[in-house]
C-alpha cells in the first residue's frame, strides 16, 4: 500500500542553526514494517513535506494486526526519491 499522506504529521522541529533544521514526523499505517522501510515508500512526502537528510519518522505499523513501532531516519533525498534507514 502506498504512503497515506494524511496519516503523516510533523510534531517537532530541531534547529541545528543557520536554518538547518530536522523535522520529526509520526505516521500510523496498517502496512508492515518491511513495506514502510522499503525504498520509495516515503517518496510521496518528499516535496509536500520538504523532506531532507536527518528528518525522522516515528511509525506505528501493522496497526490492524500486531502493532509495532518503527523508527526511521532520512538518509538521502534525490530527485524526489527518499531513502530511509532504521
Amino acid at each position: 500500500m502506498p504512503l497515506n499522506i494524511k496519516a503523516l504529521s510533523r510534531f517537532a522541529t530541531s534547529d541545528r542553526g543557520s536554518r538547518n533544521q530536522a523535522n520529526s514526523y509520526v505516521y500510523s499505517t496498517a502496512d508492515a514494517a518491511a513495506t514502510v522501510s522499503a525504498a520509495g515508500y516515503f517518496d510521496g512526502a518528499a516535496a509536500k513535506c520538504n523532506l531532507k537528510k536527518g528528518d525522522r519518522f516515528y511509525c506505528s505499523v501493522a496497526v490492524d494486526g500486531t502493532p509495532a513501532k518503527l523508527d526511521l531516519i532520512v538518509t538521502a533525498v534525490a530527485s524526489g526519491v527518499v531513502t530511509v534507514a532504521s
